[in-house]
């Protein structure tokens, strides 16, 4: 079995529509692309996913994404 070589990306967004779009963008550019919406969301992810880039809003909702930076 090959493994994916393209680069993996997680964005953690709130804002469904945005976080859609902007992983629409980032596909066309040959990421592979997580979207989770909160920092739970992205620990679970995390259990088993390797994303190699991140992008992170930093207001989410009444929690900070600077949770989601470690």
């Amino acid at each position: 079995m090959a493994s994916d070589t393209r680069n993996r990306l997680v964005i953690v967004e709130d804002d469904a529509t945005f976080a859609r779009t902007l992983a629409r963008s980032f596909e066309r550019r040959g990421y592979l692309v997580h979207v989770v919406a909160s920092p739970e969301a992205l620990d679970t992810l995390l259990q088993t996913e390797r994303p190699n880039h991140a992008v992170v809003d930093l207001k989410l909702g009444t929690t900070s994404g600077l949770l989601c930076v470690r």
